[in-house]
Formats: structure tokens, sequence, C-alpha cells
């Protein structure tokens, strides 16, 4: 089976074309927001070999939870690069390019595309449901693509790898967790050096908020099964890991909502889903609101 882009990107992009998500006031962005608090990061500020790499399998929904401590360390000075898997779409790769230099230094792509890295598709339905965890390193050409994520690390020597969580790969996709997994797995056999791993979660009452509740009925509404709640039944987990630490990006709401609104129509309407009503508002209204970002740390 050939993939294209349109089909690796998930269903998200199919709806969106059609899905009407705005806002009608403040107050619907504050039902959102978090709940709980955490401990404040006291690690990144501390770092002296500012060096930090992202590294995801995607463009839109991999990095922009993540975006405002991004463009919180490129202010500071650090160098930020990321690593993804191109899309297989010239002029998409190309909108990551321009929303990346907002936030960050460099963007590569490992140029392999959809259907090259995955070599068996008869276990889903859909390449961004969810799969049994033993199927997903048979599912990949992992002796392609793990040398070459290892390699541009190595080349990198990032201090700080981002990444999206290892468990749920934030909604399930297969590849999410393939990538995150392989990092915590190279880091702990030593093929990596980075002092720490940042995984990108949400804490738990925004995720109920955001993707059992909200995103699960509007994909029912339209007559297609949540990836997330799949995820959750089939990898017998309440959802991402607890967040660690918080880390606070109001004062870099411009640099993030800049980030968001430069990609394509069709991968903001994507990353609505995750950041709901973020084009609906000015930066400092809605990241005054939602104004933190969470993380699970890897030591």
């Amino acid at each position: 089976m050939k993939f294209t882009a349109f089909t690796i990107t998930a269903v998200f992009i199919l709806l969106f074309s059609t899905g009407k998500t705005s806002a009608q006031s403040k107050s619907e962005i504050q039902k959102l927001s978090a709940e709980e608090t955490f401990p404040k990061d006291d690690y990144l500020d501390k770092v002296i070999r500012k060096k930090a790499m992202i590294v995801t399998a995607h463009d839109d929904d991999d990095d922009a939870s993540m975006a405002g401590t991004i463009a919180m360390l490129n202010e500071q000075g650090w160098e930020i690069k990321q690593i993804c898997f191109t899309s297989g779409d010239v002029k998409r790769d190309e909108a990551l390019i321009k929303a990346g230099k907002f936030i960050l230094d460099e963007i590569e792509f490992i140029n392999v595309e959809p259907d090259k890295r995955r070599i068996k598709i008869d276990n889903a339905t859909e390449p961004y449901m969810p799969i049994p965890k033993k199927d997903i390193l048979v599912s990949f050409n992992t002796e392609l693509i793990f040398p070459l994520i290892i390699k541009k690390i190595n080349e990198f020597e990032p201090t700080v790898i981002f990444s999206l969580d290892n468990e749920m790969g934030g909604y399930g996709h297969p590849e999410h967790i393939l990538v995150s997994q392989m990092l915590v797995d190279s880091f702990a056999a030593g093929k990596i050096h980075p002092e720490r791993i940042y995984q990108s979660v949400y804490s738990n009452s925004m995720e109920k908020k955001i993707l059992e509740e909200r995103l699960t009925a509007l994909l029912k509404k339209w007559g297609y099964p949540s990836s997330y709640m799949t995820a959750r039944e089939m990898y017998d987990l309440s959802g991402m890991p607890e967040p660690d630490v918080e880390i606070n990006i109001e004062n870099y709401s411009k640099q993030k909502m800049d980030f968001l609104r430069s990609f394509e129509e069709r991968e903001r309407k994507t990353i609505a889903f995750f950041i709901p009503y973020f084009q609906d508002f000015k930066h400092k209204e809605y990241f005054s609101i939602l104004n933190k970002e969470f993380f699970r740390v890897i030591k």
C-alpha cells in the first residue's frame, strides 16, 4: 500500500475542511485551562551548554504543544534544531521551515517518505490509528529510520531533547510512540547522550477536556473513531503520563502564536483540535489563560 502525505496526516485533515471551531468568548478557553499545578522547572535556566533538539515524527501535531518553551529557550540564546520525518509534501515541509523561524534555528527533515518508513499496514485500518505495541516495531522500517535519527542526534549533541511521550504518543499515533520510545531506549542504552529528555504532555484536566471530551465528541459526531480513546483502551492507560514540571510561557505568547499561525490552513485546522480556538484570539488574550506547558522529564 502506498501512503501519501494526506493519509499519514490522519483523518483530521479531512474533517477540518468542514468543521467549524470558532470560540464565542474567552470563557471557552478558560474552560480548557489546567486545574492542577506542578513544580516549576528549575533545570533549563541552569544549563551551561545551551543546545536543544526537538525530535518528533511530524511537523504540526507534535511540536505545537511545546512551542512556547522552545521560544523561551531561543530568546535565552539556546541553539535549537528540530528533526522530523518529511511529510512527502514539499509545500508542507516548506511551511514548517517558515514557521520554525519564529522559535528555533534549524529544521532538518529525515527524508524517508511515509510509504518507505512503514512496511506493514494490515494491522490497522488507518495509519494514524493505534496498533498493539508489540506490532509497532515490526510495522516500521526501524533498520532504516533508527540509525538516521540517532546519527542526527549525535552529530548535533544536544544537552536536552524535546519529544512527545512514549506511552500514548499524545493521542495514540503509532509513529509518535515509535519515535519517542526509540529516544527513551537509546538514552537508556547510552546510544544518545543528552542530559534529559523533556516529553510534552497535558495536565490531566486539560487532557480530559480537550482530548477525552471535546475531540472525541467531534470525531463521533462526524462518524470517526477516536485514536485517543482507542489508545487508552488498547494500552490500558488513563492517558498521557503525569507531568513532572510546568513552564510559564505567557511572555512568549507572540512567538508561539506566530509559529502556530505560520502553518498552512490545513495544518492550522489540525492544530486547532489540540490547541482549540487559537486562531480566534490575540496572542496575549489566549496565552494569558493557556499560559503553561507541561513536561514529563526523563533523566
